[in-house]
């Protein structure tokens, strides 16, 4: 009877850690995934308003400036929009349709171009506004 007692509470043991570790690799997963999509995102919009730009010398943005202290280009200057994606043609995007939430828009910094998710992506406790690219000075002023 023991021994069938000890070999229950081991199995249950077992379980839960097994329980355990796929629920930690499913939350991974998924956090990989929801960075993965926005990346995507930011190349297709980056590609889509290199375009835009290219055809109409101005950027796809509405009027208002927003706020945001999240900028990792060392470009960047002040001043962000947001994209105006009605003005962008046949883009599907994984965010920034203010489905989940008003800051769930992409906005886009008016000097350097650098395109950021509003919202942002909660990645190994931290948060992730765009595509982590090692951004270099340019001083425009010596041109």
């Amino acid at each position: 009877m023991l021994k069938n007692r000890m070999n229950i509470i081991i199995y249950v043991v077992i379980s839960f850690i097994i329980i355990l570790t796929i629920i930690f690799y499913m939350k991974n997963s998924l956090a990989v995934s929801r960075l993965n999509n926005m990346y995507k995102d930011i190349e297709t919009l980056e590609d889509e308003i290199s375009i835009y730009y290219l055809n109409n010398s101005n950027l796809p943005v509405k009027n208002e400036i927003i706020n945001f202290e999240n900028s990792i280009n060392p470009n960047d200057d002040e001043i962000f929009y947001e994209i105006d994606l009605s003005k962008l043609e046949n883009i599907d995007l994984s965010y920034g349709n203010k489905y989940y939430g008003q800051t769930d828009i992409y906005i886009i910094n008016q000097q350097s171009h650098t395109i950021y998710y509003l919202e942002g992506i909660s990645y190994n406790n931290r948060k992730v506004y765009t595509r982590e690219i090692d951004y270099t000075y340019v001083d425009t002023d010596n041109f």
